[in-house]
């Protein structure tokens, strides 16, 4: 089944708003049969929602629509859904006492604009909303030719998706008959996409024989390599995928750090959770971002025990015990500091492992002999200390976050590998 977001809102157009819902409901839709064909964004005045809504409506069956139900004046979505679908707008009573209670609940006066929230569409569903004073609105028609549900929610995320899992994914499911939509999805680092099409290419031709969708999702350094199937069937749609899935982690080998939809934070958490081992880091281009990756995974604290940001070269030698004969010798971005400083953070916090970042990131800061995009990195094991040196790019944020993406996927390949040891 195919369906079309509608996104409604000035501040979407001009950046001052990041459109998360339709990402969202890509992902929640898809999981239950139903594909995204398209996603607007409009302007909040009335000819562009109507110019939206009969362009949808040419090409699918389900369309949601969000933002622009506010109690504010620019907020004229409710106003234009009711003289589209030809349903003057009046007082629900029902609506009205659930709004006077929200804001009773929480100390507020409720104003005249909030009271005329609780004028609805006649004719059209309400889907509650306990989460704000906005409804969600349902309307069905069949002048078309075939029956079409148009569906407008509040652009409050929070707010958004409580309506559409609470009201409007179960109200879809009755009134249509949808595949299971079965997904898995895994990350690929150390390779591009076009360099991994190639590795699987044999066995991508014969995906679509087999009922089975490909889709790559690239991002800097790594790859997302997502394989879906859809049937009336759940398990047919999960073996078809699983076979699948299976022969691609055999062909991409290595090249795999995560055989789940997660990041390469949460895939190092799981896996030293696992092993009973610890990290530290020793950050210096980095900042501390590697840290912040780690210590955004719930349950870390499990495996973090801390970390040393020595950006100043004395605060290498005073925390992390770095010679300061290597900095005179070989400068801070080096393989023998950024050795040391993974050996001092191991040393001094007592772990099964340490990162070490020392590298200039840029824009400026670059020579001839270490150029910007110059990044040493080393890893500390119980086994022996690493060094690597990485040629990035000259763009420093792009920087930081593949360096922290090469140091989490190579503590990911090492403890693997020590605990088939």
């Amino acid at each position: 089944m195919l369906a079309e977001v509608i996104t409604i809102g000035d501040e979407l157009l001009l950046g001052q708003t990041v459109d998360t819902n339709s990402a969202w409901m890509g992902g929640v839709l898809a999981s239950h049969g139903i594909a995204l064909h398209r996603i607007t964004s409009i302007s909040d005045n009335a000819p562009e929602i109507v110019a939206a809504l009969d362009d949808a409506r040419e090409r699918v069956d389900l369309i949601l629509m969000t933002g622009g139900l506010g109690p504010t004046r620019d907020d004229i979505t409710k106003e234009t859904l009711a003289d589209y679908f030809e349903m003057p707008l009046e007082m629900d009573q029902d609506v009205l006492r659930n709004i006077t209670a929200w804001f009773e609940g929480r100390g507020l006066p409720m104003l005249p604009v909030n009271e005329a929230q609780a004028m609805l569409p006649r004719g059209c569903t309400v889907l509650p909303n306990p989460r704000g004073t906005a409804m969600g609105m349902w309307f069905e028609t069949a002048d078309r030719g075939r029956d079409q549900v148009v569906i407008s929610m509040p652009g409050v995320p929070y707010e958004m998706k409580g309506l559409v899992l609470e009201e409007v994914l179960p109200r879809v499911q009755t009134k249509w008959s949808l595949p299971t939509r079965y997904h898995r999805t895994v990350l690929t680092q150390g390779i591009g996409e076009s360099y991994l099409s190639q590795i699987v290419n044999e066995w991508e031709e014969g995906l679509s024989a087999r009922g089975v969708s490909i889709a790559y999702l690239p991002a800097p350094g790594q790859v997302r390599v997502r394989l879906s199937a859809a049937s009336q069937d759940e398990a047919d749609a999960r073996q078809r995928v699983d076979e699948a899935m299976h022969a691609f982690l055999a062909l991409a080998g290595e090249h795999v750090i995560a055989e789940e939809d997660v990041s390469a934070a949460e895939a190092l958490v799981r896996l030293l959770t696992e092993q009973g081992a610890t990290l530290a880091t020793a950050e210096s281009c980095t900042g501390g971002a590697i840290a912040a990756a780690v210590t955004s995974v719930a349950g870390s604290s499990a495996v973090f025990e801390g970390a040393v940001v020595a950006y100043a070269n004395a605060v290498k030698v005073a925390a992390l015990a770095v010679d300061p004969q290597f900095i005179e010798r070989d400068g801070a971005v080096s393989e023998s500091v950024v050795t040391a400083m993974a050996n001092g953070a191991r040393a001094s916090m007592g772990t099964t492992y340490a990162l070490a970042t020392s590298g200039i990131a840029g824009p400026g800061g670059g020579t001839p002999e270490k150029p910007v995009g110059t990044i040493w990195i080393a890893l500390a094991t119980p086994h022996g200390t690493e060094a690597r040196c990485l040629k990035l790019g000259k763009d420093r944020g792009r920087n930081v976050q593949r360096t922290v993406l090469e140091c989490l996927a190579w503590l990911i390949r090492t403890a693997r590998a020590h605990s088939a040891d």
